[in-house]
């Protein structure tokens, strides 16, 4: 296989990959940095906890990682989760958390987003999704 070749390929397997899943914004380098963060397996255990102290723990267990919320959309700081696991991808903790109460995050994949690389919770479906704005 010549270089023009498998850089072809190499191109047609990214954006392959981009589609499957669903995914047609590029990663920023804050938001491959928070991919990176969202595999990092963590210990948790929450009970009806307010979502407000369940931030203060991803920010003491995943240094780096930062999150918004959609107040304006239906997001508040004292809804109350429960998740317990033990090593267990960041990710998929989020997913465990949000996911019965009809929420979801996205990653902001902008440059020219002050919140470029946070992952932004929300009333959706996704988990994970890179998005270039909120």
């Amino acid at each position: 296989m010549n270089r023009v070749t498998g850089l072809f390929v190499v191109a047609t397997m990214v954006f392959a990959s981009s589609a499957v899943m669903g995914q047609n914004v590029t990663a920023t380098p804050k938001a491959k940095k928070t991919l990176d963060l969202l595999e990092k397996k963590i210990s948790v255990e929450f009970k009806d906890t307010r979502l407000e102290e369940i931030m203060e723990e991803f920010k003491d267990q995943v240094k780096g990682l930062s999150i918004q919320l959609d107040g304006k959309g239906g997001v508040s700081k004292n809804s109350k989760f429960s998740f317990a696991g033990k090593d267990v991808p960041v990710k998929a903790v989020l997913e465990g958390l949000l996911k019965s109460q009809g929420k979801g995050f996205v990653i902001i994949s902008n440059t020219k987003d002050a919140y470029d690389g946070s992952v932004y919770i929300k009333v959706c479906n996704d988990f994970g999704k890179l998005v270039d704005k909120k």
